[in-house]
């Protein structure tokens, strides 16, 4: 039976489950001051490590990293502010950064079961983005009506 295609998401839990097991015996071989094997091993980390960064990079290609301001007000009259960091698809070079926050970025809004039931008004802005700075300032808001 051939090899089963693996999902980028796959791939770094395999590198990630290769690596782990690596770590302790590194640290192993450091307890038991066998240099010679820790060295060797340290070595072997590099390729391991070079797994996992490939990996990673294929999991997150075609995406930025962007600061986010997510502000949620809900009818009880309870809000609350959060800034998070976040990757999200790179806008198209001609999209409309507005449009992009609220395909992309709404999604990051809101505060869990407890308030699911609640209506509130959900607001996101980019506060920061070093790989397209012209984001900064895009917004995005929506509005959802107690369901049930």
């Amino acid at each position: 039976m051939p090899a089963p295609t693996t999902t980028p998401a796959a791939d770094l839990l395999i590198a990630l489950a290769a690596l782990h097991p690596h770590n302790a015996e590194i640290a192993a071989a450091n307890a038991a001051m066998d240099f010679a094997l820790s060295r060797a091993l340290d070595e072997q980390q590099i390729g391991y490590l070079a797994d996992v960064v490939s990996a990673a990079e294929t999991l997150v290609a075609g995406q930025i990293l962007v600061t986010i301001r997510v502000e949620n007000t809900y009818a009880t009259g309870q809000g609350f502010v959060h800034q998070l960091a976040v990757a999200a698809p790179a806008p198209a070079d001609a999209a409309d950064p507005d449009e992009w926050a609220s395909e992309h970025l709404l999604q990051f809004t809101g505060d869990g079961p407890k308030y699911a039931q609640t209506e509130g008004l959900y607001e996101v802005e980019v506060i920061g983005c070093d790989d397209r700075p012209e984001l900064v300032g895009a917004a995005a808001s929506a509005q959802a009506e107690r369901h049930g």
